[in-house]
């Protein structure tokens, strides 16, 4: 019999087998690390030909490094277990074809809304916002800026839903549940797919993850396409990125259970529903904060017009509705936005953490974590540019949106609960 001890002095000595610079590696060898590095050269070559704006470049650059940091912390934590890049690729023809095909189908969405988002704004800085840039006498240096903002937009978007990062989220996930390391880890992610309490953990992930890219995608289109420009700035784009990927891949240790005899999907239908209630909750908030006047009132100074021209026709009625200019002036309404989309993130993987009931404020410790980061976060980025700076009132209004999410959650649930009750 062995006791605990011996079992974490053995999944020590395992971990011990991957060396740090074997770690570090794997987080670069990625396509989408070197397309941020790209986007970074388009930022720094704008800036060479003439362009005196350093937002660009600093946007870019942290945006990287918050990417870079978000796969080197994946795999030091897969280190700790024993796992390399190389182990993982090698075990995954191994893993049920079931579950790596769902996986798969994810990073083809992820990649298909990262393009979206890219796409949405180069048509956007290119023709929309401010008439576009064609009628300026020198176009070379907003068309590679816009390039490097798509670029870094767009594979900070896929990397939310992209291959290697579910995978990282598969192994580490299921070496926090059963306590294995090494290859008894590789086992135990083959038979992933037959344990109810390890399925249901990566469908929280798989679903976090979904309505993360999805929302934020969306939301960039919507304000790029109407000539606000993209409403989240490259770093927080990443941001959000980063946010959604811990949190979906965080749980709590242990809790494995016996193995079923029948596999079981990565997606049930409560799982299916739950996400699909929260992306059109999220979509909606996000439409009515960005373009609606109880909530631009909030976040926009109105300045009044004293001087009228005897023909000019005054109206009483207020506009329910309209499009935010780009620039400064709707710095803060952005950031707001921004705040509210990490917020309801985090009420999205809370969701789905307390579906079973709640028991313990440690089931949404990581939520509560990553809310206060997002706090922080919206709060430098005042600091940073300072026309995007929030007053006590705009993030309140922010975590409002946030209450909101919650309360539809809880009324969902509860309506769940009754039909189970019947």
């Amino acid at each position: 019999m062995i006791n605990s001890v011996q079992q974490t002095q053995e999944n020590s000595e395992r971990a011990g087998s991957v060396s740090v610079f074997t770690a570090a590696g794997g987080a670069f060898c990625n396509k989408y690390v070197i397309i941020s590095l790209v986007s970074v050269v388009l930022a720094a070559a704008a800036l060479l030909i003439g362009s005196e704006n350093l937002y660009c470049i600093a946007d870019v650059s942290a945006a990287a490094l918050i990417g870079l940091a978000m796969w080197l912390m994946q795999f030091l934590t897969l280190r700790k277990y024993g796992i390399s890049r190389k182990m993982m690729l090698d075990n995954h023809k191994s893993v049920d074809p079931r579950l790596s095909g769902s996986l798969g189908d994810l990073n083809s969405l992820g990649s298909s809304l990262g393009a979206l988002a890219g796409i949405s704004i180069v048509l956007s800085r290119l023709f929309i916002a401010n008439g576009g840039v064609f009628d300026s006498d020198n176009i070379t240096v907003p068309l590679i800026e816009t390039l490097a903002c798509a670029l870094c937009t767009g594979a900070t978007i896929s990397v939310t839903t992209s291959s290697p990062s579910l995978r990282c989220s598969l192994y580490i996930i299921t070496g926090r549940t059963s306590g294995a390391a090494g290859n008894e880890l590789l086992k135990k992610t083959c038979r992933a797919s037959n344990s109810p309490v390890l399925m249901s953990r990566l469908g929280k992930m798989s679903c976090v993850r979904v309505a993360a890219s999805v929302v934020v995608s969306v939301t960039i289109v919507l304000s790029a396409l109407s000539g606000a420009g993209s409403v989240f700035s490259c770093v927080q784009t990443a941001f959000l990125s980063m946010l959604a990927v811990g949190l979906s891949g965080g749980c709590p240790k242990g809790g494995e259970a016996s193995l079923s005899d029948e596999k079981i999907p990565l997606f049930s239908k409560s799982s299916k529903r739950t996400c699909a209630l929260n992306i059109i909750t999220f979509i909606l908030v996000t439409f009515f904060f960005i373009f609606s006047f109880p909530f631009r009132s909030v976040y926009t100074e109105y300045m009044p017009k004293y001087d009228f021209q005897y023909d000019d026709v005054v109206s009483d009625s207020i506009e329910i509705f309209s499009i935010p200019q780009p620039g400064d002036e709707s710095g803060m309404l952005f950031n707001g936005v921004f705040l509210a989309s990490a917020l309801m993130i985090a009420v999205i993987s809370g969701a789905f953490s307390l579906s079973g009931g709640f028991s313990s404020v440690v089931q949404i410790s990581s939520e509560l974590i990553g809310s206060a980061a997002s706090v922080a976060a919206a709060a430098v980025f005042g600091i940073i540019v300072k026309s995007a700076a929030l007053d006590p009132v705009q993030y309140l209004v922010a975590i409002s949106t946030a209450c909101l999410l919650i309360f539809v959650n809880f009324i969902a649930y509860l309506i769940g609960q009754r039909r189970k009750s019947e």
